[in-house]
Order: structure tokens, then sequence, then C-alpha cells
């Protein structure tokens, strides 16, 4: 897509149809790429059922960190998209070119780090003795993939510069090789668990490297090695924009953790396996509305740069009364089909079924409210108040919802581990709401 086709596009098209066309291939990109997740979960609980799940749980948040680096560069889609709305193509090359650069050097580091003390933070973690083997083997091939996984997260920026079905493509691809090698591994050479984290790898490399080619012959915006240089400024701006999703994404592995241990003081393997599937559900539910803020980010992104004010109100109402519509229905089929769900993972457990699903339908039932907290941080995030956005996943984890996880679980145990994420959703997205109102009925923000 061509400077004068983008902004036709963005400027000028029918709102709505802008947003379909956006939104639609990044929300199938992004519940296709969870389909990797739910394979993986699949495979795992078959072949190590119970202790394999509780692995699963205590490996999460390496995944959570890999991701929070992914959602600190995710900056870069936002200020290049705010670039281009300026016309300023030049400085959008730059900032791609060094950002490129450093994904390589601090995707390296982490690979690093998390190898050198895998052992002591799996059992910071929480890790017991019945599951620790699992998730060694889980991070085995997890570990080095960080630099692969931040490539990977820059399908946002081919969707920014308005190639959304190119960036679905690549999260079909990464989620097909990822479902074949799980199948081929893990049922037909009896790797285990350690099958589902090479079948991950190989799957997240090959796209990363795609996307990396794909940028240096990109007609919008070219990847140069001129411009690959450690620019500090550069860095900081990116990290700027992107510092919301990645505090909010460290914030919630630090929930993790707490969750899994107070869960396990009082149901032990049981409840950390329950943990472990549950986060998958609401995952997915998180998953399929957040491709959706995804493809709008790229709209309210550019029209914030060319100064249309007007438009970005209109992409954020229906922004809003959409994901509220999709996420009911979500939580409505959850609530419907919990046993299901459960069952889906570990068939013959009976005992964890039920406790899942009574824990599920407690844990996830204010599921609507998370998914308008995150469209209105979205709407902060796209137009750059970064401040606001973050302010609001550190009093969202950090004040309400770890707080609530501790008091609850005192007075009702289990009962309140599961109680403090209703509570703590309805809140924020009730303060959010009222901020965010607020900013619209400004002409300019």
């Amino acid at each position: 897509m061509r400077d004068d086709a983008l902004k036709l596009e963005f400027e000028n098209s029918r709102v709505l149809s802008t947003i379909l066309k956006f939104s639609i291939p990044s929300s199938i990109g992004s519940i296709i790429g969870m389909l990797c997740v739910l394979t993986d979960r699949y495979f795992i609980g078959q072949v190590a059922g119970r202790e394999g799940m509780s692995a699963i749980a205590i490996v999460f948040p390496y995944a959570m960190i890999m991701n929070s680096i992914t959602f600190l560069f995710s900056g870069i889609a936002i200020i290049i998209g705010v670039k281009l709305g300026e016309d300023d193509k030049d400085g959008a090359e730059k900032i791609l070119g060094t950002s490129f650069l450093w994904i390589i050097l601090i995707g390296g580091a982490l690979s690093v780090f998390l190898w050198l003390f895998n052992n002591k933070i799996l059992l910071l973690l929480g890790a017991t003795p019945e599951n620790i083997v699992y998730a060694k083997q889980y991070t085995y091939y997890i570990i080095p993939i960080a630099v692969f996984q931040i490539f990977l997260g820059q399908s946002t920026l081919m969707r920014g510069i308005g190639y959304p079905v190119s960036a679905m493509g690549v999260n079909i691809f990464t989620a097909v090789v990822n479902i074949v090698l799980d199948y081929i591994f893990i049922m037909k050479f009896s790797m285990g668990i350690l099958g589902a984290s090479l079948a991950t790898f190989i799957a997240t490399a090959m796209s990363a490297i795609y996307i990396v080619v794909y940028f240096f012959y990109c007609p919008v915006i070219k990847l140069r090695f001129k411009h690959m240089r450690f620019d500090v400024e550069i860095l900081k701006s990116v990290f700027k924009i992107g510092s919301p999703r990645f505090y909010n994404q460290l914030l919630q592995s630090a929930l993790v953790v707490v969750t899994n241990k107070r869960a396990g003081i009082y149901g032990g393997d049981l409840a950390t396996a329950a943990i472990g599937i549950i986060s998958i559900i609401r995952n997915v539910i998180n998953t399929s509305l957040q491709g959706f803020n995804q493809g709008t980010a790229a709209i309210i992104s550019y029209n914030y740069g060319a100064k249309n004010y007007k438009r970005v109100k209109e992409v954020v109402k229906i922004q809003l009364w959409t994901v509220i519509v999709i996420s009911s229905l979500l939580v409505f089929l959850m609530f419907k089909n919990s046993t299901e769900f459960s069952k889906f993972f570990v068939k013959n457990d009976i005992v964890l079924i039920d406790f899942t699903s009574n824990a599920m339908k407690i844990n996830l039932c204010m599921m609507t409210f998370t998914a308008i907290f995150l469209s209105c941080n979205n709407f902060f995030q796209a137009i750059k108040s970064s401040k606001i956005a973050t302010n609001f996943f550190v009093f969202r984890i950090l004040v309400l919802n770890i707080p609530l996880v501790y008091i609850l679980s005192y007075f009702f145990g289990e009962m309140g581990v599961w109680l403090a994420f209703p509570v703590s959703d309805t809140t924020v997205a009730i303060a959010i709401m009222c901020l965010t109102y607020k900013k619209l009925k400004k002409r300019t923000y």
C-alpha cells in the first residue's frame, strides 16, 4: 500500500469499513495464533496430565516476560503510524532500523539471563518436585526464542502501515507450523513436553525471519542498514509508547506467581493445574479482542498524527461497543460450556475437571469489564498518552488485583483467589471508562 493509498484508507474511507478491513484480519490472526497455545496445552494435558498442566502454569511467567519485551517494542508501530500521518517517511525508516537493531541486542540478553538462572527462577515461581522436570523440559527451547518472539510481534507494524492481511498470514503460518510440529514431535516421536517446546521454537523462528526479510522490500517503509544504529533517543521514544503494555505484562507475571502460590497453599497441584487451564481460557477471550484493538490502534494513531480528531472519536465509539458485545457472548459461552472446556485439556481427571469448571465461572464472570478496560487503554496508548495507560495498568494489578488475592484468600480460601479477578477488573474498568468519556468530549487531545 503506497503512501497516497494509505492516506486515502485511513483518512477518507468510511470509518466502519476501515475498522473492519484492519480489525478482522488482526482478530483472525490473533485467534489463530492462540491456537498454537491451545494445541500445546492440549497435547501436554494428554501426555502429562495434571502435573503437566501444573508445570505450564508455573512456566507461564516466562512467556509473559518475553511478551512484555515484545509489547515494549509495540511502540514502533504507533510511532511509525504517527510519522506516516505527519508525512515523515524518512523519520519512520530511521525508527524502524534502530528498533530492529535494539531487538537483537535486548532479546539476546534476555535469553542469556533466563538460561543462566533457569533453575532458580523456576523454584522462585513455585515449581514443586512433582512438576519441575516438566517445567525444565518446556523451557529448554522456549528460552532461546526471545529474539524471534519480539520480531514476530512486529506483525502489528505490518498492519499499521496498511497490510493487515499480510500480518494475518504470518500468524496463520506460525499457528499451522506449530500445530503440525506439535503432532509430529509429541504424538509420533513421543517427545512429550520437550516436543511442544521445540515446535514453538521452530514455528516462531521461521515467521520472525520472514518478517525481517519482508521489511527489506516493503513499499511503504524499508529496513535499511544505514538506519541500523544504537540511537538511544529513538529507543526511549519507542519504549515510552510501549511501556504501558510492558508494565502490564510484567505485573501480570507477578500476579501469576502470587496467584499460583496462594492457590497452591489452599489447593496444592490441583489448584495450580486449574490456574493453568483458566489462564488459557482468559487469554483466548483477551486475544480475541486484542486483535480487534490492534486493528483500531493503527487507525487511531494515523488520524491522531493527522489531527483528524473527529475520526478518532468515531473509531473509539465503534471499538467499545464491539468489544462489549463480543466479550459478553464469549463469557456466556464459557458459562454454558465450562465443563467441556476443562475436559478438552484433561479428559480423565474428574476431580480436576469439576474443580476447574467451578473456579472458571467465578474467575471469568466479569471479563466484559476486562475487555472494556483493555480497549480504553488501547485508545490512550494510540494517542501517545502512555503515562495514563501505564498508571491504569499499575493501578489494576499492583493496587487492586495482587492485594485482593491475598486479602480475599485469607478470608475465603481458594475461593478468594478466584474472586479477586472480577472485583479488580470491574473497578478499574469503571474508572478508565469515566476518563475516556471525558477525553473524548474534548475537541483536541
